[in-house]
């Protein structure tokens, strides 16, 4: 039976199946795009919806000025009946869209019955939450945390700090097929006094506890991180995620007290099937964070063993709450390419791990931040990979069945030690121990396309990917193999989607430099390995890049102006060698590159693992010392089909 909803709201009757809108009994007409704006409008009726949004779902996969939006935005308002001064329905937020402000119903008819819901969710679980949030808005702004205490919110037990609520909305679950999950950054009650790193870190702490659930996909961190902020719309973030079920919430922290909502959401019609209340001291989220992953986990997988339970409030976390502020700080600074960020995020993950020895997560953390000092930062391989090595080291033996550690000693063993069945076997123990694990499908792809297993590397990389679908790194990485398999239309429309997520993101515009040197458009190709030189803050791989193909392309002088650059630079800091020989390479100077790759082996720079197949190196693949190099490097004896053995 199909449900065939309509929306009122004042005197009006917006009919989506009949494209219409009536008005006591007498229909608006409405141009096809008012009719799409209005119904946008209606169905996400008070939510703030920003320009791009409203130009994106408008005018899909079109290029149109803001100039266009408005007007629709003003001719829709007057066939509504409203005056340029009113906002009766649609209230302009200045500097930042637009919001849908008149109450709507929502009413649904099936075999010609109308039965009516507000627009508000007639779900006592959802109810209980937006309750909850309402109070706890009251409490803020109105008696304040004095107050709050003082009616015994908070409880007056000695034992316990904590006071919380949770209902359950018996609703049959199916447990048929993937269960697929993403846990959105918490919202803010009130934008007075958030907390941004802890809405985001709430989401962080549930992702790693429910990664560990078998059975259940778990979108990362990174692919919710842009769901941050007060209006984003949890059922809209589950279809572009594609998920099942989402983890949807809001905190607000108001010194050392904090309150948390939580509901589980059933995508498929958006029944809440649970929802929690708490209110705690701060010391005490982690009970909080406990107590929502056990419930989740408790619906979705019903049958989870015990040992399985425990997971979920070990995993690798901490019970100190300076150390977990410290770590959430880190991760936030360590989310970009640019070597600052990187530098302040390894500074606190170590000042994390002197509040809390045994916190496993700032340690994998720690070796994660090391690994992007290396392609963001010019980082010098053994400054940053002996430190991440111990660091891994001991996060494995804190916790054995940890998947990050595993994963982050992989990434040591092949992109530092060279030791290749190593790096494989660490890589797929890490994969066995959580599935859901980004960082263990992200090596393990890149180690397989290195040892030419490509069909196995691009569908690690492809699950990498599925579990982080706004990676601005695995989206460029994935579009730069599908690009040299043949797959140009969608490498192109891959790396297109980075660049609108990031335009500023430097290694995107270094692959788009290499689609267009092989489209045979080479000033092209210029352009972007000179915007990626500009961007780059650190890191000289573009640099070389630039140089070898301004060589390639008959631009001697400029070339060896860019060399002359990286050799100065050389004398006060690391530059790594691999930067310096392409550009020998590309003037076709033979026995320097060689001198530098061989320079680039003594200090293991992490470049050289793809030298077996990169075309930078085309003139001296026949050179000896090329192949000794390889043989050294022990890549000499893997082909296509060859395992890591």
């Amino acid at each position: 039976m199909q449900v065939q909803p309509r929306y009122e709201f004042d005197d009006f009757c917006l009919d989506p199946a009949e494209r219409r809108l009536w008005r006591g009994g007498h229909q608006v007409t409405l141009t096809s795009r008012q009719f799409e704006a209005l119904l946008l409008f209606v169905e996400r009726a008070g939510e703030l919806l920003d320009k791009d949004t409203l130009l994106a779902e408008l005018w899909p996969n079109l290029v149109v000025e803001e100039n266009n939006l408005n007007q629709v935005i003003s001719t829709l308002r007057r066939a509504l009946g409203e005056e340029s001064h009113e906002s009766r329905y649609i209230q302009t937020v200045p500097r930042r869209g637009y919001r849908f402000v008149a109450r709507v119903t929502e009413r649904v008819s099936a075999r010609g019955e109308a039965v009516a819901a507000t627009a508000v969710s007639s779900d006592p679980a959802s109810a209980a939450v937006t309750a909850a949030a309402s109070s706890t808005r009251r409490t803020f702004l109105g008696i304040g945390l004095g107050g709050w205490v003082a009616t015994g919110v908070l409880g007056a037990g000695a034992g316990t700090a904590a006071w919380w609520t949770i209902q359950t909305r018996r609703a049959r679950v199916p447990l048929d097929g993937p269960q697929t999950l993403a846990v959105l950054p918490f919202k803010p009650l009130v934008d007075e006094g958030r907390d941004e790193l802890l809405e985001v870190g709430m989401a962080d702490s549930l992702i790693a506890r429910l990664s560990t659930v078998p059975g259940l996909v778990v979108r990362s961190v990174g692919s919710v991180r842009r769901y941050s902020g007060p209006d984003h719309d949890p059922l809209r973030a589950a279809r572009e995620l594609n998920v099942v079920w989402i983890v949807d919430g809001s905190l607000q922290r108001w010194g050392d007290q904090v309150r948390v909502t939580a509901r589980l959401l059933r995508t498929t019609d958006g029944v809440a099937v649970w929802s929690g209340s708490f209110d705690e001291r701060f010391t005490g989220m982690f009970d909080v964070q406990d107590a929502i992953s056990e419930r989740v986990a408790r619906v979705l997988a019903p049958r989870l063993a015990d040992p399985d339970r425990l997971r979920l409030a070990g995993a690798g976390g901490t019970r100190n709450a300076d150390a977990y502020q410290l770590y959430l700080a880190a991760r936030m600074h360590a989310q970009g390419t640019l070597a600052e960020g990187l530098r302040k995020s390894v500074a606190l993950y170590r000042k994390a791990i002197e509040f809390d020895p045994a916190y496993a997560l700032a340690y994998t953390g720690l070796v994660e931040t090391y690994r992007r000092m290396i392609f963001g930062a010019d980082a010098e391989p053994i400054q940053v990979f002996e430190p991440a090595k111990l660091a891994a080291i001991r996060a494995m033996e804190i916790d054995p069945l940890l998947a990050d550690a595993h994963a982050a000693f992989g990434w040591i063993r092949f992109w530092y030690e060279w030791d290749w069945p190593l790096a494989e076997t660490h890589l797929r123990r890490a994969i066995e121990l959580n599935a859901n694990s980004v960082d263990g499908h992200f090596g393990l792809g890149l180690l397989l396309l290195t040892l030419d297993r490509g069909e196995e590397g691009l569908a690690q990389l492809r699950t990498a990917r599925e579990l982080d679908p706004a990676s601005l790194i695995l989206n460029t990485l994935e579009a730069a193999f599908l690009f040299a398999r043949g797959q140009r239309e969608e490498a192109n429309t891959r790396l297109e989607r980075v660049l609108d997520i990031q335009p500023k993101y430097w290694i995107a515009h270094l692959t788009r430099a290499r689609f267009e040197f092989v489209e045979n458009r080479p000033q092209q190709a210029i352009e972007a390995l000179r915007r990626a030189d500009r961007l780059a803050d650190g890191s000289t791989q573009a640099t070389g890049l630039l140089g070898f193909v301004l060589a390639q392309q008959g631009h001697r002088e400029e070339a060896e102006a860019v060399l002359a650059r990286l050799l100065t630079a050389e004398k006060t800091r690391y530059v790594p060698p691999t930067s310096v020989a392409m550009i020998y390479s590309g003037l076709g100077a033979v026995a320097p590159a060689l001198d530098a790759l061989e320079r680039a082996f003594k200090v293991r720079d992490t470049r050289l693992i793809y030298m077996k197949d990169d075309p930078r190196w085309s003139g001296l693949r026949a050179e000896p010392r090329f192949v000794a190099l390889l043989r050294q490097m022990k890549l000499d004896s893997y082909g296509p089909g060859t395992p890591a053995n």
